[in-house]
């Protein structure tokens, strides 16, 4: 009497090949995680002396940008060089919406602008008066080119800008090395402007104003000249940190929320 039967050929296969996947992936290691920031000093006092930065704002045309959320009843902060001149101003929700924002506020002193809408949507978390460190991380979110994307900086120090052409302007602003981007941003990060700056919290603590594109630098205005333009929203959204490795997917999700959306501008 056989008590031992003869096992199919299949099976015998599916447990070689079970084997075989157990062998590879379970010795995969995990991906490397990048390291973190080398971080100097803390970021000293805005001074005259600091170095300058020369920007030539062109004569208002149709163009794109970026703004974000910053309360609960319709505000939007962008940059003032994308909205100043314009004659209409929207957010572009989809391929076939627009919605028509009114520019309630631009600065004199410094490149950012105010925008109402009666489109809500829930304010990003700032973090204006927390000690900057050089060598920190900065993420730039936004549409560069006029599509979705975001980039990263060390933070360098301050500089001070000076704007000459279409409106004149000198103000305090932070520098960033970029050490990253999105894959299908190739060049100028032009259309980003307005964008906001997160820190490692995933708080706001800049909008990008200004870049040099053969340096990699990225400008953006100081945390301090947001503050005095904008109280700090009452919301009792919760930040999510970000990093090297997140930072791209933290940008997504932003952008389909609508937080951070792409602003038009036509002037004629």
């Amino acid at each position: 009497m056989k008590l031992v039967r003869k096992l199919p050929d299949w099976l015998i296969y599916a447990v070689i090949l079970g084997l075989i996947l157990i062998n590879m992936f379970g010795n995969e290691k995990p991906a490397d995680t990048p390291p973190p920031p080398v971080l100097g000093p803390a970021l000293p006092n805005a001074t005259p002396a600091d170095p300058r930065v020369i920007v030539k704002i062109k004569p208002a045309q149709n163009g794109i940008g970026t703004a974000f959320a910053v309360d609960d009843n319709g505000t939007w902060l962008t940059a003032k060089h994308v909205v100043a001149g314009c004659k209409k101003v929207g957010l572009m929700l989809n391929r076939n919406k627009i919605v028509r924002v009114d520019v309630k506020k631009i600065s004199g002193n410094t490149d950012t602008a105010l925008l109402v809408s009666q489109w809500h949507r829930p304010p990003l978390v700032p973090d204006y008066s927390q000690t900057r460190k050089i060598g920190e991380y900065g993420f730039f979110i936004g549409f560069p080119q006029g599509k979705p994307g975001e980039a990263a900086g060390s933070l360098l120090g301050r500089r001070r800008m000076v704007v000459s052409g279409r409106y004149r302007s000198n103000e305090s602003i932070l520098a960033w090395s970029e050490i990253g981007r999105s894959s299908n941003i190739v060049g100028s990060l032009g259309g980003i402007s307005g964008g906001p700056v997160f820190d490692k919290d995933g708080e706001v603590i800049g909008l990008v104003s200004a870049e040099n594109v053969k340096r990699g630098r990225v400008y953006t205005v100081a945390p301090a000249s947001l503050a005095r333009i904008l109280p700090n929203p009452d919301t009792d959204t919760r930040p999510e940190p970000m990093t090297l490795s997140n930072y791209g997917r933290r940008a997504d999700r932003l952008r389909r929320t609508r937080q951070v959306a792409q602003v038009y501008c036509l002037v004629k």
